[in-house]
This record gives structure tokens, sequence and C-alpha cells, in this order.
């Protein structure tokens, strides 16, 4: 079982947890809505639904984000919860 990490609820939808993803592409950490598909890039920027990106244009592949990833990333100080999927 899989466990996911999540920083605070959606500043854009307001009910959907930022869930920390591992973005393979470039190789980062970025906290994406999994109710409604907005994702935030900069950990200062997440309670700013206007410096968000709907995550589905992305052009990048991801996976939840490690611990360990999140551990070396700018959302270390941001997590809230985890939950296993």
């Amino acid at each position: 079982m899989a466990t996911s990490y999540w920083t605070r609820m959606c500043a854009n939808c307001r009910h959907g947890r930022l869930v920390l993803q591992h973005d393979l592409t470039n190789r980062r950490v970025y906290a994406h809505c999994e109710d409604c598909e907005m994702g935030w890039l900069r950990a200062a920027e997440q309670a700013d639904p206007d410096k968000g990106f709907l995550t589905l244009l992305g052009d990048f592949g991801f996976v939840d984000a490690s611990l360990d990833e999140i551990a070396r990333s700018e959302w270390v100080e941001h997590v809230c919860g985890s939950f296993d999927k």
C-alpha cells in the first residue's frame, strides 16, 4: 500500500486536498488537488488560487512523492498529513 502526503485544502475548489506529487519529467515536487486537478509549484504560493495551474494541461509524468523526495524539497515544512491509497 502506498502512502500519499498532503499539505492543505485546495485554495481553488476549497474541498480537495493538495497531494504532493513528484514530477518525473522536471524532477520536482509540486502540490496537486485531488479534486479539481489544479497544481502549485511553489509552497509559498499554494494559498493563492491565481498562482496555480491546471495539471491536466501539463506535459509531464508524475507519481506520489515519497517522504525522501519531500524532505529534499521546499514542501517539507508544509506537510499536514498522510493517507494510504
